[in-house]
């Protein structure tokens, strides 16, 4: 007769299958939706990339902006999310400590960056609005601004670094510790400088965009709004912005909750699935982008089509993001109006 497992002997070994709690079902459905999105994620950013990367003729200030963001969101689809589809369709953690620090790093770098370059957005898109003659966004500055973004974001998630690692059951944390740093880096890195303050100055700059928008236009006799001095691709180009920004909240803000209030990591099923649901909301954001900006965006639309063969029309400043106008060659606003060209046909504009 067979002795019964000592009482320590499940702790020694790795976790298996069963002790994460998933079953064959949950991998199987987990792998295709991580799956269509990862794809969806790579092809969509890559396109982004090289769209812009092709309309070189005019690229305005808000183009280097959506390119890092794009970079970011390939970034996570590299090196974060593949791993952690290992993890849990495996049942445990195989690859060591470090990699495990350093894809639990990415998974707050992302959102950091992210998060600073909308803010870097609004801003911009609030002076090109509502104070032209005040400050205006070169190529140099735009770069600048947009390097500064990623060491926020970077300084911010380096404590990620030294919170996680793999222990001896080769188990990488789906969590912050629960000891006073991981409730410290929750508060003050993540909850405050990641995600509360940025978002409160996003809000704030895009209710004055808004309201300017808003007060710019005229009335008729009747008092019924009817014409508004503000262009509308300007005004288009800002509510595109702003459902980038909507997106990135609201797929972002349950991974940062559960970070704060999360279980207990011995009941490894409900961790998984946990971590699992949050993980798949967060990143549907970097596979959301490059969709939104295919329905939203003519500009990026046609530049697509041109790419994948759909469309042959000569290569122009047709599929830019955004376009700049000839007189400010030196102060790309990234919002402003272009005379139409010849070609492709006047149907195809925004």
């Amino acid at each position: 007769m067979a002795e019964p497992p000592a009482p320590g002997a499940s702790s020694s070994r790795n976790h298996s299958l069963v002790e994460y709690g998933l079953r064959p079902g949950e991998i199987a459905a987990a792998s295709v939706v991580w799956g269509a999105l990862w794809l969806i994620s790579v092809l969509g950013n890559f396109l982004v990339c090289l769209v812009i990367h092709r309309s070189r003729r005019t690229q305005s200030t808000t183009n280097y902006f959506v390119v890092s963001m794009a970079c970011a969101d390939l970034v996570s689809s590299v090196g974060s999310a593949p791993f952690l589809l290992l993890q849990l369709s495996s049942g445990r953690w195989m690859l060591g400590s470090g990699v495990c620090q350093l894809v639990r790093y990415i998974q707050y770098l992302t959102p950091g960056v992210q998060i600073y370059v909308l803010l870097t957005i609004s801003v911009d898109q609030c002076y090109t609005l509502i104070h032209p003659l005040s400050f205006k966004v070169s190529r140099e500055k735009a770069k600048r601004m947009t390097l500064a973004s990623w060491l926020c974001g970077a300084l911010f998630a380096s404590p990620a670094c030294f919170l996680y690692g793999s222990d001896s059951d080769h188990h990488c944390n789906f969590f912050l510790p629960d000891s006073w740093q991981g409730a410290a880096y929750s508060v003050i890195h993540l909850s405050v400088l990641l995600l509360l303050i940025p978002s409160l100055l996003i809000i704030l700059c895009y209710q004055k965009l808004f309201t300017y928008i808003w007060r710019s236009g005229t009335e008729d006799m009747a008092g019924r709004r009817t014409v508004s001095l503000v262009s509308r691709r300007k005004v288009k180009t800002v509510k595109m912005f702003f459902i980038f920004v909507s997106d990135f909240l609201l797929s972002w803000l349950p991974f940062f909750t559960v970070q704060l209030w999360h279980p207990q990591e011995t009941d490894y099923r409900k961790s998984s699935l946990l971590f699992l649901a949050v993980t798949w909301i967060s990143f549907s954001s970097s596979a959301s982008k490059p969709v939104l900006l295919y329905i939203y965006n003519a500009n990026f639309r046609t530049g697509m089509q041109e790419i994948c063969c759909l469309r042959k029309y000569p290569r122009s400043s047709i599929y830019t993001i955004t376009t700049s106008s000839r007189t400010t060659k030196n102060n790309h606003s990234g919002i402003t109006d272009i005379p139409a060209p010849t070609q492709p046909p006047q149907r195809l504009h925004l």
